[in-house]
């Protein structure tokens, strides 16, 4: 299930809009190593601020991987709190492994997160 916010109204559709970005996030969902972050995760689509992301689910709350406009930028981890969102790391992806830098940010995230004790 994915989600898209557009003029301020949430509502969630089978599968969102077709893009880079959104296949990219699709394809980090599906390397995700924790079952609990997999159980969970959804992309979200918000075409207010012109984002796509990974929304995952965490022991404090949901947090986003923001997937990157350019090759060039890093993915940014977001957190979502009662204050409002909240940077709270990056994850780069490897430019050596061509194919399987999904896999690679999927890990890199996961880690980011048990490490800091989210899951």
């Amino acid at each position: 299930m994915e989600i898209i916010i557009a003029q301020a109204r949430v509502s969630s559709v089978a599968r969102g809009p077709e893009s880079a970005q959104a296949d990219t996030a699709r394809r980090i969902a599906t390397f995700l190593p924790l079952p609990s972050l997999l159980a969970g995760a959804r992309v979200l689509h918000d075409e207010d601020e012109n984002m796509t992301a990974l929304q995952l689910p965490t022991l404090a709350g949901p947090v986003l991987v923001v997937m990157p406009l350019a090759e060039e930028f890093e993915y940014s981890i977001i957190f979502e709190g009662e204050t409002g969102r909240r940077i709270i790391g990056s994850v780069r992806e490897d430019r050596r492994v061509k194919g399987n830098a999904a896999r690679v940010v999927a890990y890199r995230v996961a880690e980011f997160l048990r490490t800091r004790r989210l899951v």
